[in-house]
């Protein structure tokens, strides 16, 4: 495979966002706004918005991009709220039920032939699936239940500090490497993406499936380009994300 750096349009390889919330959940930024946003930087072809256990997000910007004829694709994404942590479903028709255990949201995800990727793995900051659950995901008998990538690249702030930890597990268990902004603000949106031979959902779908994609940053955006008090905002929205992960964590950790 090229090296990262020689990847891009010009050499046939498509860039994917793959993890973008919006206010349909606890995003900042409207559907209209994210669609219109990535059309004028014209630099992504495909994304995803993948909202807290909502799929309303994710049909309204497909059909906005094709009503006002946009060059890039809309993959229909969930962000699933797992008993375990969250949990990144791509390639979706329809929801999928939230606070279960994760192994039956990954077999609930594959039976409609959508994807599974574990987001940013192993955050103390963050909702997220700890190395033991993961490993019990690869120990499960059920044909189901398996991964189908692993965010190795999550473009928050936060994300930054876990996304060491994820490329190392990756070492042990070589899933599909993908990079997302996880953006909850419009600006945040490419801040890391998915590199893939080809430039449609469909490509992308099968890069996943094959193992080529490339994890990638991207822009960077920082605490100040964002501002003080829309963070303040998207944490009243969220009910203390940052808090919130820290504790069920913590509680996580202490009844292993």
């Amino acid at each position: 495979m090229n090296p990262p750096e020689a990847l891009g349009r010009e050499n046939g390889y498509g860039a994917a966002d793959i993890h973008i919330h919006s206010t349909v959940s606890d995003g900042m930024a409207s559907i209209s706004d994210i669609v219109d946003y990535v059309a004028q930087k014209g630099e992504l072809d495909v994304i995803a918005i993948a909202d807290h256990d909502e799929i309303r997000g994710a049909y309204e910007a497909r059909e906005l991009a094709a009503k006002r004829n946009y060059p890039f694709e809309i993959v229909i994404g969930i962000e699933v709220n797992t008993l375990e942590g969250h949990l990144l479903a791509l390639y979706l028709e329809s929801p999928v039920p939230s606070h279960q255990p994760v192994v039956d949201s990954i077999a609930a995800v594959h039976e409609q032939g959508g994807l599974c990727i574990a987001p940013h793995p192993m955050s103390m900051l963050s909702e997220s699936l700890s190395h033991r659950h993961i490993q019990r995901v690869f120990d499960s008998d059920d044909p189901r239940v398996y991964f189908d990538g692993i965010e190795a690249i999550n473009g928050t702030i936060v994300g930054r500090i876990s996304n060491r930890r994820a490329k190392k597990i990756n070492q042990q268990y070589r899933l599909a490497e993908t990079g997302s902004s996880d953006a909850h603000f419009l600006i945040s949106v490419g801040t890391a993406v998915t590199l893939f031979p080809g430039h449609t959902a469909e490509d992308l779908r099968r890069s996943i499936l094959e193992g080529t994609t490339v994890a990638r940053n991207g822009k960077s955006v920082s605490y100040f380009d964002i501002g003080l008090w829309q963070i303040i905002k998207q944490q009243r929205k969220s009910g203390g994300f940052f808090v919130r992960g820290m504790i069920k964590n913590l509680t996580r950790r202490i009844s292993k």
